[in-house]
């Protein structure tokens, strides 16, 4: 089955469109599947990086738990959504990625993504001083989701 298919192919972004609109969240949420098929889905600060998404977390849990046994992982982001209650409709920007996650264990590329990180979602405290990104990889998972497909629907007042 074709997962990028879009009913209302009107409404389609272009890739880079749909790159834009993960670029603008502050989080996506990330779905997983558990062995037994029982899915499962979390709210997360991720940052792109070219085809990759990063994130951090816990080195244990649920989450890390099911990734570990299917890396296969579905990524949603929801930008500027506003009800239109005249219309019954809602406006919004929206990209869906497809991709396998990896859970990073060599330092140097932990504290890439953890500057990345940092950037993205707390700009005005300079890299130097966040003593995290030192530390972090000891104690802090981080993951990479490679992406494999990403899609972008867009519902925009008309003008």
């Amino acid at each position: 089955m074709d997962y990028t298919k879009m009913r209302r192919a009107d409404r389609a972004l272009r890739r880079e469109a749909a790159l834009e609109t993960i670029d603008r969240c502050t989080f996506g949420t990330l779905a997983m599947c558990a062995p037994d098929g029982t899915p499962y889905t979390v709210a997360l600060n991720l940052v792109r990086d070219g085809d990759r998404l990063y994130y951090h977390a816990a080195t244990e849990g649920l989450k890390a738990e099911l990734l570990r046994q299917n890396p296969k992982v579905c990524a949603l982001f929801v930008d500027g959504a506003a009800v239109d209650e005249p219309g019954l409709t809602t406006y919004y920007a929206s990209a869906v990625v497809r991709g396998t996650a990896r859970e990073i264990t060599d330092a140097d590329e932990k504290r890439r993504a953890l500057r990345l990180l940092c950037a993205r979602f707390a700009p005005s405290i300079p890299a130097e001083k966040i003593s995290c990104i030192e530390s972090g990889p000891a104690y802090t998972a981080v993951w990479c989701i490679e992406i494999e497909s990403v899609t972008g629907k867009q519902n925009a007042p008309k003008a």
